[in-house]
């Protein structure tokens, strides 16, 4: 898909007589002052292509309408017509807004939109790559650096328009992605001792829980065996390190529970269902599983419930037992799914705090088809995470990787770590790094380039060359926070790892444009409030200076000193040579050894000792 023509009216500072671009299959630069309109440009894509990612979607979504306030001031109405060229065919689609106080006859007309999206849905149901959209506006950060799973990343293809043409990037997305697939890969091959190292904390955190609550329970009755108990289970942080001594130490203190307390609550069978989970702890991922997994699951949290009905909630001491039991019945179940995400524990876990039967009374008896719906759904969704992982074999991380590798020289190696704490690690010059330790332009450029490389390792998922999918990428101030040398590097890189994308790019950098064919480049000017443009003539190997003066308009010197070369150089035609050589000291303490003092020393010379 090709964004071939749009036509702009009336849209922010574009007057009433509009304009239409005609617009390049692989690259667009929009150039000029601030305010010139270059994000609006963009903004206007934006809109359009809205109503089509929504429509890829869902069938007959809505889009982005244009705002009120984005009607040119005065004018009766705002329209962006485009052209999109897809399978040999074109399809256009416009989107009018009349304004406020004004009637007016036209409307958008997005038939074509809706005809090209069926036909993208199309592809999808046959398992056929889509095309990439992504807008990452001025406004893009990386502010936290945090690959926890928060349950928004991608499940399927479809879920690469999630977020696409966002107000704001969300590269936590990215990195939240990233983890969620390294856990997957990762989970293939562990042994039960790198799960018990990996997930030592949440272990400690489950394992403390349980024991404040045994010894709530145990307040009052002062039961030395007890009391020894949980004192040695306290001390003893063996258990956290090696797996067979923690388990048979887990048995005993459910063993204990059970004896002390059975005779006020029937939770016998209970404590032997959750003995039974965690003696069939799996480590192979959810996609691995079979179907009766989950209907184990199902009896037994049906015979929990049914526990519950015949339990009155008269005294404190009843109400712990109970949160003992809901608590040790969740570990045992996540012990049990060892093999899922860190995304689908955590699911669990807010699940089971929703329906907990001390904190919201009888909601888990009224609803308890619901909950335990609920507990199969995301069981079924972490197997579909998984099967798709395990199909790919962790493909899609080697494309963003080697995209990130290739798109910098000296970076390498993009991976997670999860301990003491989650967090993503680079190798940059043979030294690790964590991502939160770079610059701003170095956290940018590597969340952007893993972004783009995401989401079409996504939309292409069957490719073996994904990253050479199509998609239509727009970047506004593509030059942002980075260095001089870094800029020179976007244009190149960008086109050259993602070669099947159409980019709209804005930029200020003369170093950006240095690098940028003249043909690709469109000069924005919005002069009295009437907005023209015109195409660049020569940009591409062009040094800083020359692109600085004849394509951002800018003086390459300050205006002084400009002022000064030139009152120089006007002496020495003049044969003023003694003043001459008193404004080139003066230049020289100011600018020193520049290029063009030494050719004015030069003529100085030539003119004393031939004349001319």
């Amino acid at each position: 898909m090709k964004i071939r023509e749009i036509e702009i009216k009336n849209f922010r500072g574009i007057n009433g007589n509009g304009v239409k671009f005609s617009l390049s299959d692989n690259l667009n630069v929009f150039v000029g002052v601030n305010g010139s309109g270059k994000t609006t440009i963009l903004d206007a894509i934006v809109t359009s292509l809205s109503w089509l990612v929504n429509r890829i979607q869902r069938e007959n979504a809505s889009g982005r309408p244009i705002p009120d306030s984005s009607i040119k001031n005065g004018t009766s109405f705002s329209s962006i017509d485009i052209r999109v060229a897809e399978n040999m065919r074109a399809y256009k689609w416009k989107i009018f807004k009349t304004a406020v106080g004004y009637s007016n006859k036209e409307k958008s007309e997005l038939t074509e939109a809706s005809e090209l999206s069926s036909y993208f849905q199309e592809l999808y149901r046959n398992d056929t790559s889509l095309p990439v959209v992504a807008y990452y506006p001025i406004n893009r950060v990386v502010e936290n650096i945090s690959p926890k799973i928060s349950g928004k990343e991608s499940l399927n293809i479809l879920d690469v328009y999630d977020n696409a043409l966002g107000g704001k990037a969300n590269y936590q997305s990215f990195f939240e992605w990233f983890r969620l697939q390294d856990d997957i890969v990762n989970e293939q091959a562990q042994s039960r001792s790198q799960w018990m190292i990996q997930n030592k904390k949440w272990l400690k955190s489950r394992t403390t829980k349980l024991l404040s609550l045994l010894e709530k329970m145990n307040k009052g009755n002062e039961a030395p065996d007890a009391i020894n108990f949980i004192e040695h289970f306290k001390k003893d942080n063996l258990i956290y390190d090696e797996p067979q001594l923690f388990f048979h130490e887990l048995a005993d203190l459910f063993g204990h529970a059970e004896l002390m307390y059975q005779k006020k609550i029937k939770g016998g069978d209970v404590f032997k269902d959750i003995n039974y989970l965690r003696l069939r702890m799996k480590l192979t991922p959810l996609s691995n599983y079979r179907g009766d997994e989950i209907s184990i699951i199902e009896k037994i949290l049906k015979r929990f419930i049914k526990t519950l009905r015949y339990k009155e909630y008269k005294d404190d001491s009843n109400t712990i037992i109970i949160h003992f039991i809901w608590e040790a019945l969740l570990f045992s179940l996540l012990l049990y799914l060892s093999g899922l995400s860190e995304k689908g524990k955590t699911e669990i876990e807010a699940l089971f705090s929703e329906f907990d039967p001390v904190k919201n009374g009888v909601k888990l008896q009224n609803e308890s088809e619901r909950f335990i719906s609920s507990v199969k759904v995301i069981i079924g969704k972490d197997a579909e995470r998984s099967g798709n992982a395990a199909i790919n074999e962790g493909r899609e991380l080697s494309y963003i990787t080697e995209a990130v590798e290739n798109f910098v020289p000296g970076y390498s190696n993009l991976r997670v770590k999860r301990s003491p704490r989650p967090q993503m690690l680079v190798d940059k010059d043979g030294e690790t790094m964590s991502l939160e330790q770079l610059s701003d332009g170095e956290k940018n450029v590597i969340a952007l380039v893993g972004d783009i490389a995401r989401r079409l390792s996504i939309a292409n998922s069957n490719s073996n060359k994904p990253l050479e999918g199509k998609g239509i990428i727009l970047i506004d101030e593509i030059d942002l926070h980075l260095h001089p040398s870094w800029q020179r590097l976007m244009i190149p890189k960008l086109t050259e790892l993602f070669p099947n994308c159409q980019f709209f790019v804005t930029t200020h950098s003369p170093q950006v444009l240095s690098h940028v064919h003249p043909e690709n480049i469109f000069l924005l000017r919005n002069e009295k409030n009437v907005f023209t443009y015109s195409k660049a003539i020569e940009s591409y190997g062009q040094n800083s200076d020359r692109i600085l003066e004849d394509l951002l308009g800018v003086d390459a010197r300050p205006t002084k000193e400009k002022e000064m070369l030139h009152n120089l150089f006007k002496l020495i035609q003049n044969d003023n040579l003694k003043q001459a050589k008193i404004e080139v000291e003066k230049l020289s303490k100011l600018i020193g050894n520049d290029p063009e003092i030494v050719k004015a020393e030069v003529l100085i010379k030539r003119k004393e000792i031939i004349g001319k």
